[in-house]
């Protein structure tokens, strides 16, 4: 047996027994989106927030509707017949749950669906049998990954698919470590690296006259690569730092009331720059309303907080006056039809979004036979939710800003695997033996980043 095979069995075997010593019994992390199709395309989206060990008890809002804009985009390229004529996209979509380790975990699965692509001509059995690979539940071997949205969990996640040549593309992941292609060689973005917010966060800084300022950033590498260009260049153009805090990833009430007390200590540094995740921006605004400042800081922040508006729910007052940055987007005509046509009754294929409605609407689902529905019992308090209930801005609903970018990933994919099909497909209608066994790291190089379409935002891609 070649030896880089052996070191990539070998590997799989210990991620393995890795993901059976660390794997939690909670319900959200036995759940996947499963499509069958000729090809399929694997996701990794946030749809709960990170718990102490892996998921935690809530819905991410924005990870719910980058599923759903997957599965939207799948849909629209399915129907259209000019595109990949003959073959059907399927998905094969996992929760990350914002924790990279966890991430890592998931993906295991996609490198186990991917195995049946390992030519086992160059493996040999004892008893000189044939050797077979064991199939896993999935929806079929993964062509290619759609995700991870945390920059932690891409870099993960990212080091391990390409070891399995899975090419990767990102929607939301912007740490300025991914544009290394000597590492992260199998994975490309739709979004642009985190450089450029970062150096437009301190024209805001200059352009507001402010000279002195804090820094406080999220421990990993999204806040971490942010806030390192952020305060070079700010350094450069002569703001000074009076207090740079880490918020480190196991952050609660009683860490967040020191960072606030040790900003507090710089009453000549009103500003503050926030380069952290959202959950991090929303445990400092909640510390500022438990220390009850008689002076409030003036917030400045990245796309991490963005135009979130659950972010603040409850913490306006904290939360006024703030400047946040979020990357260029427009929105995708027909999405917004697409999510005010689900409801938990017709959206059978994402087994969260029970979940999802049930808080994005603070009600309780009823289910005929149980009276429970995904994990919220119908108590005494409980509000049943309406059948009427819909997602349109009449009832707060609001397209996710990096919904273009998680469509243009699909289209991305889907357009590159057309033009490997009119190439290699020439006597045959629909998956062709080479299409279905072309190699992956060539088609990362010679189709997949070398595409270029006009979006359904009519926004121009490479």
């Amino acid at each position: 047996m070649s030896q880089p095979l052996v070191q990539m069995l070998v590997l799989l075997v210990s991620l393995h027994q890795l993901s059976v010593v660390s794997q939690s019994k909670a319900h959200s992390e036995r759940e996947a989106v499963l499509i069958p199709g000729d090809i399929v395309l694997g996701g990794l989206f946030p749809v709960h927030e990170k718990g102490g060990a892996s998921c935690g008890p809530n819905v991410y809002n924005r990870g719910v509707q980058r599923l759903e804009a997957m599965l939207f985009a799948v849909d629209q390229i399915n129907k259209n017949k000019k595109i990949l004529p003959g073959i059907t996209l399927g998905v094969h979509i996992l929760d990350t749950c914002g924790r990279d380790t966890y991430a890592l975990n998931q993906s295991l699965h996609f490198v186990r669906a991917s195995l049946s692509n390992l030519d086992i001509n160059v493996l040999e059995c004892a008893d000189k049998s044939v050797p077979r690979v064991k199939k896993t539940a999935s929806a079929g071997p993964i062509f290619g990954v759609i995700g991870g949205s945390y920059s932690s969990v891409s870099l993960q996640v990212a080091n391990l698919l390409r070891l399995f040549h899975i090419p990767q593309i990102s929607p939301a992941s912007t740490a300025k470590a991914l544009s290394d292609k000597t590492r992260f060689d199998y994975f490309a973005r739709t979004v642009p690296p985190d450089t450029f917010q970062s150096i437009a966060l301190v024209d805001v800084v200059k352009s507001a006259n402010w000279s002195y300022v804090s820094t406080v950033y999220s421990e990993g590498s999204y806040g971490e690569y942010g806030i390192e260009v952020f305060t070079r260049e700010a350094t450069e153009r002569n703001v000074c730092i009076a207090a740079a805090v880490k918020v480190p990833s196991a952050a609660d009430d009683r860490m967040f009331d020191d960072i606030i007390q040790r900003l507090s200590k710089k009453p000549n540094a009103r500003a503050v720059i926030l380069f952290t995740r959202a959950e991090d921006a929303r445990g400092i605004l909640e510390a500022a309303r438990r220390c009850n400042m008689s002076q409030p800081f003036q917030w400045l922040a990245s796309d991490g907080w963005g135009r979130q508006i659950k972010l603040v729910e409850g913490l306006e007052d904290e939360a006024e006056g703030a400047i946040t940055v979020e990357l260029q987007s427009e929105n995708i005509p027909g999405f917004d039809e697409y999510m005010a046509s689900l409801t938990p009754e017709s959206n059978r294929r994402n087994p969260w979004f029970s979940e999802y409605w049930e808080e994005a609407f603070s009600c309780v689902l009823r289910k005929k036979e149980f009276g429970v529905v995904g994990q919220t019992a119908i108590g005494q308090n409980s509000t049943v939710c309406p059948a009427k209930l819909r997602l349109t801005p009449e009832t707060g609903y609001e397209q996710e800003s990096k919904v273009q970018f998680v469509v243009d990933a699909v289209y991305a994919f889907a357009l590159a695997l057309h033009n490997l099909q009119r190439d290699v497909c020439t006597k045959t209608e629909g998956l062709c033996a080479t299409m279905a066994n072309y190699d992956r790291g060539m088609f990362y190089r010679n189709y997949l980043l070398n595409v270029s379409f006009t979006g359904e935002s009519e926004i121009t891609a490479y």
